[in-house]
């Protein structure tokens, strides 16, 4: 994956906090994953990708950004555990569907499988290099997680 194709999910995440939150995101340097380095907080949402191109992105957080964004998503402040994995899933399916646009009709993106706390051994089904993008929202860390073929 070329750098200026990353930057359609760094554009993609900091679009969704934006629009969803009015508030911005900030997002650190990204980089190379090691083999057996785990980037996974209490909640996960992970997409996989088929087509032209193989791989997949996830989104891990933990539960107090997640309630957060429920509250305002939802405007409720009595948040069931549904909600909040129903949360990361929706940030992980919106931020790889913006990507789709720009990787074209070719890129198909799964339903969303959601993850509940600390999963071990989280490895995304490719050859080639994952890249980690650290980010913050309202001091809240989370980590978006990308491995994509290039282009067969």
């Amino acid at each position: 994956m070329k750098e200026a194709e990353l930057k359609h999910f760094v554009e993609s995440t900091l679009m969704y906090f934006a629009q969803t939150t009015g508030e911005k995101a900030e997002l650190g340097l990204p980089y190379v994953k090691k083999e057996n380095e785990e980037v996974l907080l209490e909640y996960t949402g992970i997409i996989g990708i088929t087509g032209d191109r193989k791989g997949g992105i996830y989104i891990t957080c933990d539960r107090v950004l997640l309630r957060e964004l429920v509250q305002i998503v939802m405007g409720d402040l009595n948040i069931d555990d549904n909600a909040i994995k129903d949360m990361v899933g929706e940030i992980a399916n919106t931020i790889s569907g913006n990507a789709t646009r720009a990787f074209g009709r070719n890129f198909n993106i799964s339903v969303p499988m959601l993850l509940e706390g600390p999963a071990k051994g989280l490895n995304l089904p490719i050859y080639a290099p994952s890249f980690v993008i650290p980010a913050t929202w309202r001091k809240h860390k989370f980590y978006i997680v990308v491995g994509v073929s290039d282009k067969i």
